[in-house]
């Protein structure tokens, strides 16, 4: 509900602005209708607890034009304030450099070797200019880095994966920090406590602690600690573009995902600050994690953010968007964000993405809705940068969400391996869950992999009808399958082939009954190329 201010108020916190470039600004007990005018017109929200707060980053004239409309905001941080956080404190760790965050991982693959390999995945829109001949990016030379951890680091197993992953947006170092703090933690356990011991063992855990270094690099060195998107040349001129009150480079890598990319919550106005790019992973730092998605069987993972102290959950690209895997994401998610203190009192509130406004083309749906994949956002603390004294309390309070995530495929999940019955190969087929599969928005079909034919469904407990299925193969359907707490259950499926024909025919005009060239045929579901016809009409689909 909108409060007019008095006016000697409002003058004393516009005159508080002058000379601020910016401010986050905070409105109290926002109605759900603000935070839809909000999140529509493109505002660059902060962050939102629905009920009880909404925070934007504003300039001084938005600030009091927002004021003379009646909105009751109050000042919460200056941009001065957050860059002065960047400052460690004596003896207290701060924001690592990308600089230092690669030595620190060269480190620990030199010191674990056994367990750890480090990946080279990708690199930014920085360094393929300066690779052009631009020389104006030659502090802009990043690649995006991976971590595997796991035995036998050197061998593709069969092993499900997680991921951690910090700093889509550079505003939000603190989420390399809190990708660290995990990543160190399991590596000092490893051999000492059982359970790490064992996720280690027996699954490929994923850490890309900066996903936006070009980003990164602008926040940390205080060029503009406001800036959030990647350094994409938005208005061609060679450089970056350093808008005090607008964002004409970069584009946010968070909307950039191709699931309902630049849909609601996404802007195609390249000054806007969620910016969508200009067509689903257009940006260079995207390419490798769709790659590594894709190549590896994840099946769970969290991105980090800053902030808000929430743990959110697929689907975000509209409103009321309820995922096929509702119940199951929203326990998972529930038991995480029970587990984490706020900096307050309390903990962190679980919701899906949908619930805190709609955002399309972000992380989260499309690791879902592409591979089915258990994926979190997490939006760490109360600031976007917060002084180095919370660093370390904010990474110990995450810890236990990110190991229940590790070890949540270790129970409730239907697993096994699909294979042929004749020859014992692994099997690409879709394992269709009546009750989980027909419900809920679309997700592509979930498969078992390539190369084990191995799938993982985690599931509420119950009993269950599952359907194996894969072209050239007939069938094969369980009742009563049931899932449980307990552990794993497991359940192999043996296919058998299906007898193989040659299809022959004619295709004719039904009007005139004279013989149709070059009509496309093909059989449904089948990874075959579509057969045409010849000058007579006829085809051969061939065994």
């Amino acid at each position: 509900m909108k409060k007019l201010l008095l006016f000697f108020v409002g003058f004393f916190i516009v005159a508080a602005l002058f000379g601020q470039d910016k401010v986050i600004i905070r409105l109290d007990k926002p109605l759900p209708e603000d935070v839809k005018y909000f999140s529509t017109n493109n505002y660059d929200i902060a962050s939102v607890r629905p009920g009880e707060y909404l925070d934007l980053v504003v300039t001084a004239g938005e600030f009091q034009n927002l004021v003379s409309q009646g909105y009751n905001f109050r000042i919460y941080q200056t941009i001065a304030e957050m860059a002065a956080n960047l400052q460690p404190e004596k003896g207290i760790p701060g924001y690592r450099t990308y600089a230092q965050a690669l030595a620190e991982l060269q480190k620990i693959e030199n010191t674990y070797p056994d367990i750890c390999k480090l990946y080279n995945i990708g690199e930014t829109q920085g360094k393929q200019y300066y690779n052009a001949g631009n020389n104006n990016y030659v502090n802009y030379q990043h690649d995006i880095w991976a971590l595997k951890v796991s035995d036998n680091v050197e061998l593709d197993e069969d092993e499900p994966a997680i991921y951690y992953m910090g700093l889509h947006h550079a505003r939000e170092p603190l989420s390399t920090e809190v990708t660290f703090y995990v990543l160190n933690h399991l590596l000092q356990n490893y051999g000492v406590d059982p359970e790490i011991t064992e996720a280690i063992n027996s699954k490929e855990i994923w850490f890309i602690p900066i996903v936006n270094p070009d980003g990164h690099r602008i926040v940390i060195e205080q060029i503009n600690t406001d800036w959030r998107k990647n350094i994409r040349d938005n208005d061609g001129n060679g450089q970056i573009t350093n808008g005090s009150y607008y964002y004409p480079d970069g584009v946010d890598l968070n909307r950039n995902y191709s699931w309902h990319w630049g849909e609601e919550g996404a802007s195609s106005n390249p000054s806007e600050i969620t910016y969508c790019g200009p067509e689903p992973f257009s940006e260079p730092e995207l390419i490798g994690i769709r790659d590594l998605l894709a190549a590896r069987h994840f099946v769970a993972g969290i991105s980090y953010h800053t902030y808000s102290e929430l743990v959110l959950w697929p689907y975000g690209y509209t409103s009321n968007a309820v995922a096929p895997d509702a119940t199951a994401l929203a326990a998972l998610g529930t038991a995480m964000g029970n587990a984490i203190p706020k900096l307050g009192s309390g903990t962190y509130t679980p919701q899906p993405i949908w619930a805190l406004y709609p955002a399309s083309g972000g992380t989260d749906d499309y690791a879902y809705g592409k591979h089915g994949i258990f994926c979190y956002t997490i939006e760490l603390a109360t600031q976007f940068i917060p002084p180095a004294s919370q660093v370390i309390q904010v990474c110990q309070d995450n810890l236990q969400a990110a190991l229940i995530l590790l070890n949540r495929v270790n129970k409730s999940t239907l697993t096994g391996h699909v294979t042929n019955s004749v020859t014992g190969e692994p099997v690409v087929a879709e394992v269709y869950i009546q009750g989980i599969d027909n419900t809920g928005l679309y997700r592509e079909p979930y498969k078992s992999n390539e190369a084990f034919g191995t799938y993982y469904r985690m599931l509420p407990n119950g009993n269950y009808t599952i359907t194996f299925s894969a072209f050239g193969y007939i069938s094969q359907t369980f009742n009563n399958v049931n899932v449980n707490n307990l552990n794993q259950t497991i359940l192999d499926a043996q296919l058998v082939p299906a007898q193989v024909i040659t299809v022959t025919g004619t295709v004719t005009d039904a009007d005139t009954g004279l013989p149709i060239e070059n009509a496309s045929l093909q059989i449904m579901g089948s990874p075959l190329e579509p057969v045409h016809t010849n000058a007579a009409g006829q085809y051969i689909i061939p065994e």
